[in-house]
């Protein structure tokens, strides 16, 4: 079993970076930790970051779990594969990017792509949110399925995650 410690991040594409942006510091209250013209680092904790928006093609989307070292992160890419799940490892350029030490990224059996990483990096700084809007950390996701009962299956066996909630094709993991 694929043992994650804990979920660190969402990347996402978006066609307009300042809407959501806002949308991400004046409705949920994350704190912007960094930015660029064509990026967005948004915090909900202590960690470096734990939303990213990216100007680009919304159907870009990546979901960033932890795994404990480098040795569970190769015998994860060898699980994987051995479900004949094409796995990637990301470039130490891509792994800047993402502010963690490695990372290798699939595809679940709906196609939500996911991304092992190894040391996420932390803030160094206490969690200030743009105002209050009760996140207090970021612990749950829900990932779209077209096929619950296969992917609640894959998600309990291959990882040690559980549904906590079903909300028509979606579950809800932690």
């Amino acid at each position: 079993m694929i043992k994650l410690r804990n979920l660190v991040y969402i990347r996402l594409g978006t066609s307009d970076l300042e809407t959501a942006g806002a949308f991400a510091m004046k409705v949920l209250g994350l704190e912007a930790a960094r930015q660029s013209d064509k990026t967005l680092y948004l915090r909900s904790n202590d960690r470096a970051y734990t939303l990213y928006y990216a100007e680009g093609n919304p159907a870009e989307q990546a979901v960033g779990m932890e795994v404990e070292d480098e040795d569970d992160l190769t015998a994860a890419a060898d699980a994987l594969e051995g479900l004949k799940m094409p796995v990637r490892r990301g470039t130490a350029a891509e792994a800047a990017d993402r502010n963690v030490a490695s990372f290798i990224a699939f595809q679940d059996p709906t196609g939500n792509r996911i991304e092992l990483v190894t040391r996420p990096q932390l803030s160094g700084r206490r969690y200030f949110p743009s105002r209050d809007a009760g996140i207090t950390g970021f612990n749950h996701i829900g990932l779209c399925t077209t096929d619950p009962v296969r992917d609640e299956k894959f998600w309990s066996h291959v990882f040690n995650l559980r549904t906590s909630d079903r909300i028509n094709p979606a579950q809800i993991f932690y």
